[in-house]
Formats: structure tokens, C-alpha cells, sequence
């Protein structure tokens, strides 16, 4: 997916991707690779026509009067064709100038920057010094160095605006790893500066821009690398079929893409932020950097990796992206961007993320509020009774057990709810199956069970995974024999989750040996309680039990109680599956639970982990952008789009992000995580316990085969029924 998700932001971004392709900015990019010195690319002229150098510019100075939103929309698409010129630095030039420097400087700077006529580059490290009028030193690697006339250089917490043409400038533009925006070394020797050039105190500001805006060009170039490694997979043939039939290939690709959707919504969010709290914008970016930068070096790496000896020669494209990473890679810090990160959070900064509702919501709002003060006002009983009334238990099922709420009020709801401090019954699994069974169980069904499960009478389990099937679904052994009035069950169910407080359980069962394998299946509701049916808690390397093993043993099955047609209960089984998230949630802000520990084990123990400040702000990074994937489908679906592939990369990500926590956590706590108290509670019982999270629910290995199947199109192995 893109950073666009608005039909506005769509329209640019498919505009910008027209054009680079039809004037083939990737060729364009190819042909400065042996070039002895850089040029304006052939559709530089038209390019700027277009006004995009000046979209986040206010109109009276030439700009488009939008943001840093729809800017990074274009420099998304610019990143997937690795575009050659100077249009990233020089809108980051432009950017610092409109948000720090004063009137004059704007009216002066901004009309040249916006019309192409003034060239920028950038440089965030090198060590100048600004003394009274004059500023000399190193600045170090400067973006965009080549071809720029303006310079816009940090000298210690100012930013100072360098004609390149000026006494005393030297810029060296030595052999570049991507020829095709040329940066350079930059010298300064008693060059006079004027209060006009120099931003005062705007080196945070510099760097929070050049962050969000390099990191938008990652993003699309490592979404670019994820595409060209699948396509490739797909057509590829190695002992008589596609490499992306392989495992250890298609999980390649699927780590590529994880990797570009963290990326894409940490700098989507980096770009909402630009306009709001100055602290918010500042971790926002810090985020972006800290994963958008290594994803796009990391995609590159994979790309040519998946392609494997062609992809490392020089007529191939992968090494131009590769050379693309890794300049923006040196031009912004992502280490030092995660060391920031850590600091936001030792500082008690936290991202806030919100949605933007649009208009309808307000009368929605009006009616939702009444209606949680009034439940406000009531005892925990009378408040679920009176929710399961109105739908507003469920609000998503369908009426008249939801509301068939739309995405909007769904969320409307659950911010009044959490104003008017009401809490709605989170009925977890329990919730899956009884939706199951109102889309697909017989009205007789519907009226024995749904009304009671939803007043707290009976709790649900579900009753899929067998010993041999693992995360096959469907390879169901268990047998129900045709016997009169019903079935006979015998078979064994294994990883069953609260089974031994349920009173119901939907299973699969095998009711037709002979049929393919997802035809001869069966869903019933069985009764826990039955004769035959036992069931035996496993125990689980915490100590605790909240498996089990279920056995059945000649247990019936009456006809009312077999949910759809008998041989057609895949579709069923696969209806709860997808159940689980299925209601938009509009996310939460990162940092806090386990995130927050690791803070304060940090400020303990943190030089017995080297380089633990960084790796921890990578690991909050990521925490904070696990709630933007949740923010970004709330926003996909008010704008009445496709759902995207936020709840798969979620799952992944999620389990991988719990064995790291545990892996800081103990490398933090040193020799007590041997001990179950204290501080060593914490590490020991994490890496006890979050193990089971790249194994439950689907291991993390078959969540990767359907990242690469079902969203990347990779082919299944034919193997694999």
C-alpha cells in the first residue's frame, strides 16, 4: 500500500507515478551512472510545471498553500522509481525555510526554491561554527550537494543559508554511490553570513523535515524493492517450478513487505503530525527514520538477494536502488534517529494518534453521546441488557444483535463510550463463533444460543486445530459417523483456548472421507458437558493452563445442532477465522505497557546492553507504528476503501515484537532474570512466555506464506492441498 489512503492523496499520487513512468525516471537514473557530472534530469522543466516543488509552500510565495501530507505522497512515488535531481533536498530546503525563517527570508528564499530556479542541498552532520558574522568547518555530507546553489547546513543548534557561489565556499563532488543525485563535501573558511542567513535555532527543525521527507522517498523505494523481488519470484523457474514456491524465498518476501507497511505508516503518521504539537512531530519523524530508513537498505539488500546472480550484475536495476538507500541512509541517521526516539520516551513524550472523522460524524456523535450518558447512569447488569437492545454490544454484527455500524459510527462509538466511561463485554473467541453462527446458523440456532451467549450464560470455544494439522485448518481428522436423528463424534482436538470454562465449542469435523479435503468437512456446536467429551488442560512452560486437548469418545451430534450443510463446513470454519478483525478500532497511541518498562530498566541497567538506547528506540519505534497499522485501516475504511494488508502484518509483527521485548528485557536485567521475583519476574516470565506468540493462532512461518500468497501473489506449493 501506499502512504496515499485519502481519494484526494490517491489522484496525486497515481498523477506522480504517471508521469515518472512516461517520462521513465528510472532510465533516466540508469543513464548518470557512468556520467561525469550530474545533470538536471530531461523532465526536470516539466516537473516543475507541475508545482510539486512548491506543494506544501504557501501560495503567497509560489507554493500550493497544501502540507507536508501531500508533498509526501509525491515523494513516495519519487522513491519507487529512485528518480533522479535535486527534488528532495531542495523541498526539504524549502520546508525549514517556511516553518523557521521570518517574513523576509520567505518572501526572499521561497519564490526560487518553488519555481526550480533555486537548487537546494541539505547537510544534518559535519561540525561548523557560527562566530558573529562568519561561519567555518566541515559540514560534512550535504544531500543534494552537486547541483545545489542553496546550502542549508547546520552549525550547532542554527541552520545557516550558504550561497554556493559565495567567498570561501569549497564543495568537493567526488565519485558518489548514487550517481544519480550527487551529494558533496562541504567546506566552509570564513564565509560572511548576515542575520538574513541564518535560521536561528532551527536544527531540530531541519533535521524532524529531512527525516520525514527522506523517509517518505524509503518508503516508496522499499515498497518498489518488496514489488520487484515478487515479480521476479513469480517468474523465476529452479528445479521445474517459480522460486516463490520455496519457503525460505517467499518469506524473503514477505519480510520485505512487513517491512515497507511499518514504514509507510510511521511516515504517513510523520506527515499528519507536521502541523501539531512540536514534540509530537519531532517523535514522529525520529520514528519514521528509525524504520524506513533500514527497511529500504534491508528491501534493497533482499531484492538483489531474491534475484540472485542477475540481480547483482550492472544491467540490472537492483544496484540503483541499493545506491538510493544507502545515500539516504548516510544523509539521514536512522541510529540516531532511535537513540531520539528513546529520549521522547525517558522524557514522557507520547504519540497521540486521533482520526480525522469526517463531517457525518457530528450528528452520529449527537445521538451516540445521549445514549452513553444514559448507560452511564446504570449498574453493570442493566447496561448490558440495555446494550444488547440497541446493538450497541456488538455494534458491527448485523441488526437486530449490532447496529450494522458503519466505520464512522463505529468509531464514534467507541470514543463516546470511552468518554461517558462505559465498557462494552469483550466476549473474545466467544464473539468470533456467535457472529459464525448468525451469518450462517439456522434461525433455530440463532435463537437458543446468540441472546444467551450475549447475556453471559454461555461462553464459547473453538474447536479447530488437531495434533497432525497444526496451522492447517483443514486437515481435520476427527470423524462424525452418520447415525439416525444425528452424528457420532470420535477424534481428539489439541490448543483449545479456555475449553475447560466453556459450555459450547464449534468444531470441524470430517464427515466425508472420500472428498477433497476441504469438501468433506463439517462445523457443529457440541456441548461440553456431553457424555464423551473430556477435556484435559495443557499445562504450559509459565505453569499455567490455558490449552487444552479435547477427546471425544462416541459423542452426539443431533442434525439441529450441525451449522450449515453437512460437507460444506470450511466455509464456515473459514468465516470465523477472518471474524477475529472484522471491527475497526481506531488504534492507541505507542509507549506505553511493556515499552515503558523497558524505559525505566534502561535508566538501571542500561550499559549492561551496548548500544541498548538505540536498539530500545528502534523497539519503541516500532511499538508506536503497531497502533498507526490499526489508525491506517480506520482510515482506509471511512474512506470506503479495500481493506488492506494491515491484520496480517500486525499478527507478524506482533509476535516478533514479544521476543524481542524479552530479549531487551533480559539483556537489561543481566544475571537476576534467572530468579522469578524482582526485576527478574519480568525478563524470566517474558521469554518464558512470549514464545507461544509466533506459534498461536498460526505460526509466524505459515503468517508469512500468506503475506506472500494472498497479498503479494505468490504462488502456493502445489504440494500443499
Amino acid at each position: 500500500m501506499t502512504i496515499a489512503i485519502t481519494d484526494d492523496h490517491l489522484a496525486l499520487g497515481s498523477t506522480a507515478r504517471s508521469f515518472l513512468e512516461s517520462h521513465k525516471a528510472l532510465a533516466a537514473s540508469r543513464d548518470l551512472l557512468e556520467a561525469g557530472s550530474e545533470a538536471l534530469p530531461p523532465f526536470w522543466a516539466e516537473l516543475v510545471g507541475l508545482g510539486w516543488l512548491g506543494l506544501h509552500l504557501p501560495e503567497e510565495h509560489g507554493g500550493s498553500g497544501y502540507g507536508l501530507a501531500e508533498l509526501v505522497v509525491v515523494v513516495d512515488e519519487l522513491g519507487r522509481t529512485v528518480a533522479p535531481g535535486p527534488f528532495v533536498p531542495t523541498v526539504v530546503a524549502s520546508a525549514v525555510v517556511a516553518r523557521c525563517g521570518r517574513d523576509e527570508q520567505r518572501a526572499r528564499l521561497l519564490p526560487g526554491l518553488a519555481d526550480g530556479s533555486t537548487l537546494g542541498g541539505v547537510g544534518l552532520g559535519g561540525d561548523l561554527r557560527l562566530d558573529g558574522g562568519t561561519v567555518e568547518g566541515e559540514a560534512g555530507m550535504v544531500l543534494g550537494g552537486g547541483l545545489a546553489h542553496l546550502l542549508v547546513l547546520v552549525a550547532g543548534d542554527d541552520v545557516v543559508l550558504v550561497d554556493r557561489a559565495a567567498d570561501g565556499v569549497t564543495v568537493d563532488v567526488p565519485a558518489n554511490v548514487d550517481p544519480a543525485r550527487r551529494s558533496a563535501r562541504v567546506t566552509l573558511s570564513g564565509v560572511g553570513v548576515d542575520d538574513g542567513a541564518v535560521l536561528r535555532g532551527a536544527r531540530g527543525a531541519l533535521v524532524t523535515l529531512a527525516r520525514t521527507i527522506v523517509a517518505a522517498e524509503a518508503t516508496g523505494g522499499a515498497r518498489a524493492c518488496t514489488d520487484s523481488a515478487a515479480d521476479y519470484a513469480k517468474q523465476r523457474e529452479q528445479f521445474g517450478r517459480p522460486i516463490a514456491m520455496f519457503q525460505a524465498v517467499k518469506h524473503h518476501c514477505a519480510n520485505m513487505l512487513v517491512a515497507a507497511e511499518l514504514a509507510t505508516a510511521a511516515t504517513w503518521d510523520a506527515a499528519r503530525a507536521a502541523d501539531g504539537d512540536p514534540d509530537q512531530f519531532d517523535l514522529a519523524a525520529a520514528v519514521a527514520a528509525a524504520l524506513a530508513i533500514p527497511a529500504f537498505v534491508d528491501n534493497a539488500q533482499l531484492n538483489i538477494q531474491v534475484h540472485g546472480g542477475i540481480g547483482f550484475t550492472w544491467e540490472h536495476d537492483a544496484h540503483l536502488y541499493l545506491r538510493r538507500a544507502v545515500a539516504c541512509a548516510a544523509a539521514v541517521d536512522a541510529t540516531r534517529a532511535s537513540l531520539d526516539v528513546t529520549d521522547a520516551a525517558q522524557r514522557g513524550v507520547r504519540r497521540v494518534v486521533a482520526l480525522d472523522l469526517p463531517p457525518e460524524a457530528d450528528a452520529i456523535r449527537d445521538v451516540v453521546r445521549a445514549e452513553a450518558a444514559e448507560l452511564a447512569g446504570l449498574d453493570e447488569a442493566a447496561q448490558r441488557r440495555r446494550m444488547i437492545e440497541t446493538g450497541y454490544v456488538m455494534p458491527h454484527w448485523p441488526k437486530p444483535w449490532g447496529r450494522a455500524a458503519s466505520a464512522v459510527e463505529q468509531l464514534v462509538i467507541d470514543e463516546e463510550f470511552a468518554a461517558a466511561g462505559v465498557t462494552r463485554p469483550q466476549y473474545g473467541i466467544t464473539g468470533w463463533v456467535i457472529l459464525t453462527l448468525i451469518q450462517h446458523g439456522s434461525d433455530d440456532q440463532i435463537a437458543r444460543w446468540v441472546r444467551p451467549t450475549l447475556d453471559g450464560t454461555l461462553v464459547w470455544c473453538q474447536l479447530f486445530s488437531e495434533p497432525d494439522a497444526g496451522s492447517d485448518a483443514a486437515g481435520v481428522k476427527t470423524r462424525a459417523t452418520r447415525v439416525e436423528g444425528g452424528w457420532l463424534l470420535n477424534g481428539q482436538k489439541v490448543w483449545t483456548s479456555g475449553a475447560h470454562q466453556a459450555q459450547r465449542g464449534l468444531a470441524t469435523v470430517r464427515t466425508n472421507p472420500d472428498a477433497p479435503k476441504h469438501n468433506g468437512i463439517t462445523t457443529v456446536v457440541i456441548d461440553m458437558a456431553a457424555d464423551g467429551v473430556e477435556v484435559r488442560p495443557l499445562r504450559q512452560i509459565t505453569g499455567g493452563a490455558d490449552f487444552n486437548e479435547v477427546f471425544f469418545s462416541d459423542v452426539f451430534i443431533p442434525d439441529d445442532d450441525v451449522v450449515g450443510q453437512p460437507d460444506a463446513g470450511w466455509t464456515v470454519a473459514r468465516a470465523t477465522l477472518g471474524n477475529e478483525r472484522v471491527s475497526i478500532g481506531g488504534g492507541a497511541g505507542g509507549g506505553g505497557g511493556m515499552g515503558a518498562r523497558l524505559v525505566r530498566l534502561l535508566a538501571a541497567h542500561g550499559d549492561r546492553l551496548p548500544g541498548a538506547a538505540a536498539r530500545l528506540g528502534r523497539h519503541l519505534a516500532e511499538e508506536q507504528t503497531l497502533s498507526l497499522l490499526d489508525l491506517r485501516r480506520a482510515e482506509r475504511a471511512i474512506a470506503g476503501a479495500e481493506p488492506g494488508p494491515e491484520g496480517n502484518v500486525t499478527k507478524l509483527v506482533l509476535a516478533e515484537h514479544g521476543h524481542e521485548t524479552a530479549a531487551i528485557a533480559a539483556a537489561l536485567v543481566g544475571p537476576d532474570m534467572a530468579f522469578l521475583d524482582g526485576e527478574g519476574a519480568t525478563a524470566g516470565l517474558l521469554t518464558l512466555a512470549t514464545r507461544a506468540m509466533s506459534i498461536a493462532g498460526g505460526t509466524s512461518e505459515i503468517t508469512r506464506n500468506q503475506i506472500g500468497e494472498r497479498i503479494l501473489g505468490l504462488p502456493r506449493d502445489p504440494l500443499i492441498r
